[in-house]
């Protein structure tokens, strides 16, 4: 059966991108892109009198994904993501929409949402601003809305990043994000990451998560250990180790944990790209029996720094 799933990942792979070698698909990108300069800098005009050119960073993603494992039916699920920066406002203001998933500092994609109604799901709307940096200390914040629909959970966002230690070949960051919601909750996510460039092309990643959430009884810990091939500038193939923990009453007991590996590459052009990512998980709701995953990722980029010269 996974073999099954296998050839039809790949037959839609292969069909996709045939498909996509069409101009109407490039004028749509280019379309896209074109409105997302016109946005940031009609909204930059507006606030503002500044004859300055600087570069908008702005740009969206839309990424869609497909995966089978041997105990259960195909899933799939969209993640979205649009990113809209203001820098003659203020150079490092800018705006985030995203779904739910997006926003999740701990989503993995080992669980999609099977639902493909966009107007159904979580977004989070919130406006970033670089308040202070203080040699290794960055801190950023400002407001934002949870919301499905017309239900609105305003919050204040607090994003800090503590540089301990930092050069070209090796990191240790220790970062943090606040959020205090309008009806008394909040949530913190505190995260230490290590990043030891080992050669030219290879790295290596150690990050450990803690989520605490005011309304959930149990919260979440996860550890993950990444090794991470360069294979040229848009290509890329990785392995790894991830541990996901449930904390409860200061006692962890283990929700599952993976071996994954995954390829990544250029699918169309420079802006749709392709995942393969297959692994082993071994769940505490399968009584830890080994299942085989396998996922694919299709993602669009509409960068507004790619169409800015025509």
């Amino acid at each position: 059966m996974i073999l099954r799933y296998f050839y039809i990942f790949i037959f839609l792979l292969v069909s996709v991108y045939g498909e996509f070698h069409s101009k109407e698909i490039d004028s749509y990108h280019h379309k896209i892109s074109h409105w997302l300069i016109d946005s940031s800098n009609s909204i930059d005009d507006y606030f503002t009198d500044s004859n300055t050119t600087e570069t908008s960073k702005t740009f969206a993603e839309l990424k869609t994904s497909f995966a089978t494992e041997n105990t259960q039916d195909i899933d799939y699920g969209i993640r979205l993501k649009l990113r809209l920066d203001l820098p003659k406002i203020e150079k490092e203001l800018r705006f985030i929409f995203e779904d739910a998933d997006s926003d999740d500092q701990l989503y993995d994609g080992t669980v999609l949402n099977n639902d493909y109604h966009l107007e159904e799901r979580e977004y989070y709307l919130r406006v970033d601003y670089l308040k202070l940096i203080k040699k290794k200390l960055h801190l950023r914040g400002g407001p934002g809305i949870r919301f499905r629909k017309s239900t609105l959970h305003p919050y204040i966002n607090i994003k800090s990043k503590y540089y301990e230690y930092d050069t070209k070949e090796s990191k240790v960051i220790i970062s943090n994000r606040f959020r205090l919601y309008i009806d008394g909750d909040y949530e913190n996510v505190l995260a230490t990451y290590r990043f030891l460039q080992l050669n030219e092309s290879l790295y290596f990643t150690f990050t450990n998560t803690l989520r605490y959430r005011s309304w959930n009884e149990v919260q979440k810990i996860t550890h993950h250990l990444t090794f991470i091939k360069s294979l040229s500038e848009e290509r890329e193939a990785t392995i790894g180790l991830s541990f996901v923990n449930d904390l409860n009453n200061r006692s962890i007991h283990s929700r599952y944990y993976q071996l994954h590996t995954s390829y990544r590459d250029r699918l169309y052009g420079d802006w749709i790209y392709y995942e393969i990512t297959p692994s082993i998980l071994r769940r505490r709701e399968n009584s830890f029996d080994p299942t085989f995953r396998l996922m694919l990722n299709i993602g669009m980029k509409f960068n507004a720094m790619d169409i800015i010269e025509d």
